[in-house]
């Protein structure tokens, strides 16, 4: 019997990525214990996209399941999702080989990036959130709440020698990059032209090297 669809969009290329036994999984990890208003690991999924990758709200995505299983609280969507982070984790981390150990504890790759918060009622941001996540265990190493007037900046984190700040083009700043690398850290960033100029001292090793549309330092 075909599942029923939570949404219509169609998601098969994205399921192709996916490990063959990821609906095992979600039972071996207690994702997905049985059916009920959630019929299946390929629906628990589906509610897992609309929340992370549609960005809906808890109660927008009760919305979408009533429309074919009857109701469901926001409450209880957020207890499936809960249960589901073990599982999601261990998803990404066989997708992107990230369960097999690639530089043997030397480097710690850190992404970096700063989101704005508006409060329910309010009309302009609120605050925002300055977040580090830990790229090979997937997990948040750092998180900071500062006023929207506060803009993103290395100088956030405690960065140290043998982090990998993976970074977006609004960290083009040579005051929190260089202080980085003397401490013998790294950055790998989308370069901005206008907010940084590469430059390279005589007879000495490159500060910036550039590639495409990013650069990288050493």
């Amino acid at each position: 019997m075909k599942q029923p669809q939570l949404t219509d969009t169609l998601f098969d290329d994205f399921l192709q990525e996916l490990p063959a036994d990821f609906q095992e999984q979600a039972y071996e990890l207690q994702a997905f214990a049985r059916a009920r208003k959630i019929r299946s690991p390929l629906q628990l999924l589906q509610l897992v996209l609309l929340y992370c990758g549609q960005d809906l709200s808890l109660r927008s995505c009760a919305g979408e399941v009533a429309k074919l299983q009857g109701y469901l609280s926001d409450t209880a969507v957020t207890k499936r999702l809960a249960a589901c982070v073990v599982w999601i984790k261990s998803l990404l981390k066989r997708v992107f080989g990230l369960d097999k150990q690639i530089n043997n504890g030397s480097l710690n790759f850190i992404v970096i990036d700063g989101s704005t918060v508006q409060e329910p009622g309010a009309k302009e941001t609120t605050y925002r959130l300055h977040v580090a996540i830990d790229l090979m265990s997937l997990t948040l190493r750092e998180v900071n709440v500062t006023t929207d007037k506060v803009g993103e900046s290395l100088d956030h984190y405690q960065l140290t020698a043998g982090d990998v700040a993976l970074v977006d083009r609004g960290y083009n700043q040579p005051k929190s990059l260089v202080p980085l690398i003397d401490r013998g850290g790294h950055v790998v960033l989308r370069y901005n032209p206008h907010s940084m100029t590469l430059y390279e001292r005589c007879n000495e090793p490159k500060v910036l090297k550039s590639i495409g549309n990013s650069a990288y330092a050493i």
